[in-house]
């Protein structure tokens, strides 16, 4: 079932279960593979590429289209991607995107799970504007988290997809 096609209702959990309550949501929409290793929640690491949602390559109108998306959980994604525009190459950790952006944790992750929705209902494809991958230990708080990227192609579009606002 797709996401237009169901009936959302908000639910209260107390905080320390959001992550909890996400991944089972995730896997009671088969959306989660028990032998991934990272275990983000709610889709936030993009699907993999198929026939269905096939990789393709984010242009300028793309990008364009996406940043100008008012959903507040989008525009959340928009803040990252300004970021990391900023930036081509480098690593931003959840950790470092969270601090620079003054939002939840758990802002973050129910944002990037949107995003996933959010593409696959809008843009038909896989993957997101920007790379993410699953790094090991880098605090006392957490024991790993993950790191989004953009290259300089994508920074590039990026900036000139945000240019003509």
């Amino acid at each position: 079932m797709e996401d237009r096609d169901r009936q959302f209702v908000p639910v209260h959990v107390p905080q320390e279960y959001v992550v909890k309550v996400y991944a089972f949501i995730a896997e009671l929409d088969g959306s989660t593979d028990p032998g991934a290793e990272s275990p983000l929640p709610g889709g936030t690491k993009g699907t993999d590429p198929d026939a269905e949602r096939p990789y393709a390559e984010w242009g300028v109108a793309d990008l364009r289209s996406l940043a100008a998306t008012t959903l507040p959980s989008i525009g959340r994604v928009t803040a990252v991607l300004d970021v990391l525009a900023g930036h081509p190459g480098r690593r931003f950790s959840t950790t470092d995107l969270v601090d620079r952006l003054g939002i939840e944790r758990e802002q973050l992750r129910g944002s990037l799970a949107a995003l996933t929705r959010h593409i696959h209902a809008h843009y038909g494809r896989g993957n997101w504007p920007m790379t993410f991958t699953w790094g090991g230990e880098v605090n006392g708080k957490q024991t790993a988290e993950a790191f989004y990227s953009v290259d300089e192609t994508s920074a590039g579009r990026w900036l000139e997809a945000r240019t003509a606002r």
